[in-house]
């Protein structure tokens, strides 16, 4: 099929599934001009979208297209994150208003009200970052009860191709960096998409959200200009997966390899018969899983591989090939460092971009050979090592860091830190102590990361070990977290400090 992602789909013949309920295309379209009219009545030219109903988020996003208005989306609800995507937006719309003083905001800023009760600790210290941070307010959008809204169905509805969107990714400087992205190279990702995995009456159901590009991309985008279903409900438990393929004969299930690692062996037969097709991404997805699911239900996983900056790059179907196949409009070659160099119509035009992974070329397929940088994928996050020490070693009585991740810690891989004390500090003698200085950091830590990213274990020492070339030993890192070394770490555990 011919996909127009320039011109909106006034005439949608989906649905989606939101609260239990179904929405048709035709009142969805609605809501989107509507609201696209008012925001058009608003001089503001960069909007600072954060929704968490991925319904409203949808409506929101596409009302900004069709209005002509860029779009910048943080990448969490995280104090610091929303307010560096502030600084490219000049006006907020959704559910977290941005930036407000403490005075006006009471100290709440960037937490909406149904976060309350999820964490103290994180509340608790983004009110003190507040009171000591004041910021100027960013405007934020409100719904005009007195706004009549145009009848404009019949009306061509384009939206324009250099049209922005930015989305925030972790930089190899240790800063996350914006990325901005023009419509016409989504647009070109979303034909190629329906190129290579053609299907007709499928229904999407997502366990990844939609506030980064490959939920962006897969849940929203290509469903709504290919006609597909798509149900609103971020998935989280199997259970929710086998109610839905009750009522959904041809799904298609977006993933990540950490959800279907937990989850490979609590599917039922009839719900992976009703699954088309499993996309999955954000990471390295096991070929133990892979083989598990395909010799358990027939199914072979999609894994697509590429980043924020550069769209999808290639994918693969470990059943069949453990080597990647590029996307066909991808040009590659090999920079001297052996790390990929792109060049595609998903990046800006006459454009192309240096990865910072090597991998193995062999024609149109490749294998990875792993990262020169400190990024790391964490919970098909990415983290960079660099700016986490760099937010550690802020701190006056931090002299150096050292973050890495550590396998084989029990039965998991984990992200773990060592932590040189200045010298005028006294390491910590007991559990207290330690309790309270991992308590200390951790809520510096929690103004820019979200919980699942923080290190799960925590050593402190006088002096990092380092060789007399000036490089850290890593075996003497790693002998830090040996059972011999971590007293006291069952108890802590316990007190939910190293969870």
């Amino acid at each position: 099929m011919t996909i127009d992602l320039y011109t909106f789909p006034v005439d949608k013949q989906n649905n989606f599934i939101h609260h239990e309920q179904s929405v048709s295309g035709q009142q969805w379209v609605k809501e989107c001009i509507a609201l696209a009219q008012e925001i058009n009545s608003y001089s503001e030219r960069n909007w600072l979208l954060y929704q968490d109903d991925f319904y409203q988020f949808s409506v929101n996003f596409f009302a900004l297209l069709l209005a002509d208005k860029n779009i910048v989306l943080s990448q969490s609800e995280q104090t610091e994150r929303l307010q560096q995507a502030a600084k490219f937006a000049d006006i907020s719309i959704g559910d977290r208003v941005i930036a407000e003083s403490a005075e006006s905001a009471g100290g709440d800023i960037g937490i909406g009200e149904s976060d309350v009760d999820e964490s103290n600790l994180a509340n608790n210290y983004h009110k003190n970052y507040l009171k000591n941070n004041q910021s100027q307010p960013l405007a934020h959008f409100s719904r005009d009860k007195d706004f009549l809204a145009q009848d404009s169905t019949a009306v061509a509805l384009n939206i324009n191709a250099n049209t922005t969107i930015t989305l925030f990714t972790s930089g190899s400087s240790g800063d996350a960096k914006a990325i901005k992205k023009c419509w016409y190279q989504l647009a070109n990702e979303v034909v190629c998409l329906e190129q290579l995995f053609p299907d007709e009456n499928s229904c999407v159901l997502s366990t990844v959200t939609h506030k980064h590009i490959y939920g962006l991309l897969f849940k929203l985008i290509w469903p709504v200009f290919t006609d597909k279903q798509i149900i609103c409900e971020t998935i989280e438990y199997p259970e929710q997966i086998e109610l839905y393929s009750q009522n959904f004969a041809n799904l298609l299930l977006i993933s990540s390899p950490s959800y279907l690692a937990r989850t490979a062996q609590q599917f039922s037969a009839q719900a992976m018969t009703n699954i088309q097709r499993v996309f999955c991404s954000g990471g390295a997805l096991s070929a133990n899983i892979a083989d598990e699911i395909f010799g358990k239900y027939q199914q072979a996983i999609t894994e697509v591989y590429g980043s924020t900056e550069t769209g999808g790059i290639a994918w693969r179907q470990q059943s069949g090939n453990v080597q990647w196949q590029l996307f066909p409009q991808h040009q590659v070659s090999l920079a001297k460092d052996d790390t990929l160099v792109l060049k595609s119509n998903f990046l800006a035009k006459d454009d192309c971009y240096k990865t910072d992974d090597r991998v193995e070329l062999n024609g149109r397929f490749f294998n990875l050979l792993g990262r020169v940088d400190r990024i790391i994928k964490l919970h098909e996050k990415r983290l960079s090592l660099d700016e986490m020490e760099k937010q550690l070693t802020s701190l006056e009585n931090v002299n150096a860091c050292h973050c890495f991740v550590l396998d084989n810690l029990g039965s998991k891989t984990a992200l773990v830190t060592v932590i040189e004390l200045k010298n005028n500090y006294l390491l910590p003698s007991d559990l207290i102590q330690r309790k309270q200085l991992i308590s200390t950091y951790k809520k510096v830590l929690l103004s820019v990361f979200e919980p699942s990213l923080l290190p799960r274990k925590w050593r402190f020492v006088a002096q990092l070990p380092f060789n007399s070339q000036g490089k850290l030993v890593k075996t003497e890192l790693v002998d830090l977290f040996k059972s011999s070394n971590m007293v006291n770490e069952e108890v802590l555990m316990s007190s939910g400090i190293n969870e």
